[in-house]
């Protein structure tokens, strides 16, 4: 029994210093000798700089509405609502909604990406199920369309469990008012979202970027390997047909990958250096706005307890 307490002692302590002491994240190795990476590595390049542009822009979008955001509010308690405000802002920089929204960026990226062929099996199933049951209505449209909003909401959901935001409204919507929490939270994700783009995409999308940058050259090396590898396997007799079409499909996505992929590595290359200014000026702009934002609703009426 002595033995048992002592090895239990001795297992606890040893996860509670695991736990204590900081593990390096893993790293990955670089993928740029692989083809397939290669071959869509200017798609990666123009994404990261468009998706950089996008965020600036949907954040902007944002703050600039803060204004409006206590008017919309029918006799707000500014202090009430101010506290919802700082949460979400808080929310925006935190690990665990900016680990929900990287979650969410992908779930988001693989229903885009494979939409057309979930929507016919989900469709087809629904008419084939309705089939069966002699219905001879039309149940496909409707439970494409379920789908599609059963993601949306649950998305949303599970964003708002990871932003102390909705819980305080939760917590305090008698003093809230019930008519204002609608509207409440949909401020409150506005400003959640806004504050992670501010705070932490723009900067991982310039991270991303240079990252990718790094790569060029040996991305280009992989691409000039494969087509030459390709170009091989077309000029052997001996090969088959099969394996010429599947030459003649590598040597063509070489191609169109190495077609406009210095002009590519340029640009990207310019737009690391405007990124840091730019998110710098975009984190300015918005510390102003949701200041202006805090001090309009401490200048509301205070409601009586």
């Amino acid at each position: 029994m002595r033995t048992f307490e002592l090895t239990s002692i001795a297992l606890l302590a040893t996860a509670l210093s695991s736990a204590c002491t900081t593990q390096p994240a893993p790293t990955f190795a670089s993928a740029a000798n692989e083809s397939s990476y290669a071959e869509r590595y200017p798609t990666a390049l123009l994404g990261a700089r468009t998706e950089f542009a996008a965020d600036e822009t949907r954040a902007r979008e944002i703050f600039a509405d803060f204004p409006k955001y206590p008017g919309a509010l029918t006799a707000p308690d500014g202090e009430q609502v101010s506290a919802v405000v700082s949460r979400a802002d808080a929310a925006g920089k935190s690990g665990g909604y900016g680990r929900q929204m990287e979650e969410q960026s992908h779930v988001s990226r693989f229903f885009s990406e494979e939409k057309a062929g979930l929507n016919q099996k989900v469709g087809g199933a629904a008419q084939y199920a309705a089939k069966e049951k002699e219905c001879t209505a039309d149940v496909s449209s409707p439970a494409i369309g379920a789908l599609d909003r059963g993601v949306d909401k649950a998305m949303e959901d599970r964003l708002r469990d990871h932003d102390e935001a909705h819980r305080y409204i939760e917590d305090h919507q008698d003093a809230i008012g019930k008519a204002n929490l609608e509207k409440l939270q949909k401020q409150a994700d506005d400003i959640t979202l806004a504050s992670y783009l501010v705070h932490v995409r723009v900067k991982q999308l310039k991270l991303e970027l240079s990252q990718l940058i790094a790569e060029s050259s040996d991305v280009q090396n992989t691409l000039q390997r494969s087509d030459k590898e390709a170009q091989a396997v077309l000029a052997d007799s001996a090969a088959s047909k099969q394996a010429k079409t599947v030459a003649q499909k590598r040597a063509d996505a070489a191609k169109k990958a190495s077609t406009g992929l210095d002009i590519e590595i340029e640009q990207a290359k310019r737009a690391v250096q405007e990124m840091d200014a730019r998110s710098e000026k975009l984190e300015k702009d918005y510390g102003a706005a949701l200041d202006a934002l805090q001090k309009a609703l401490k200048e509301l009426p205070k409601k009586t307890p």
